[in-house]
């Protein structure tokens, strides 16, 4: 790849800012607003319901994961173009070190699709149809929310993991 050829310049870009702000946000959420949430409980709702269906931070943070993850592999096989192919790129340290923050951070980008965002899109529906109902979450209302909550704590913390081993493989793969 040449540093400057444009494509890849745009590419790289795209990578950098999406993966910032993708891991920034699962930081954010599960270090301070997932916490703070389960905290509070049935008040922290009205904002949930903000963030969630009004504002779209579930579908926000999909679309920058998925810019990442898609810029990335596009950058990915590029530089594999570079070594000539498959073995001679995954044979590199450097290569090696990419390939595995890759598969780390698309494994992220389902779970955090698939595990986060669906279970937090989950959560705020059931909040919204217990305050509409106008009554006390039933025994099954709260063993269900209970158990989305348990599952999308364990989900984001599996998923910032993953993010942060990715970012530190694709950071430190030039070293290897």
């Amino acid at each position: 790849m040449i540093a400057s050829d444009g494509g890849m310049i745009i590419f790289r870009f795209f990578h950098i800012v999406a993966g910032v702000l993708w891991v920034g946000s699962a930081f954010l959420f599960a270090v301070f607003v997932g916490p703070s949430a389960a905290k509070v409980g049935p008040s922290a709702g009205p904002l949930l319901h903000v963030a969630v269906k009004e504002r779209k931070v579930t579908k926000v943070i999909t679309g920058l994961a998925l810019v990442n993850v898609v810029a990335g592999w596009l950058l990915w096989f590029g530089d594999m173009d570079d070594y000539g192919g498959l073995s001679d790129w995954i044979g590199s340290s450097f290569g090696l070190g990419l390939t595995i923050g890759a598969v780390l951070a698309t494994t992220a980008a389902f779970l955090g699709y698939l595990g986060v965002g669906r279970n937090v899109e989950r959560l705020v529906e059931l909040g919204d149809s217990i305050a509409a109902s106008g009554q006390p979450p039933t025994t099954e209302d709260g063993a269900r929310m209970a158990k989305i909550g348990a599952d999308l704590e364990r989900d984001s913390k599996i998923d910032l993991v993953l993010l942060l081993l990715a970012v530190t493989a694709m950071a430190t793969a030039r070293y290897w």
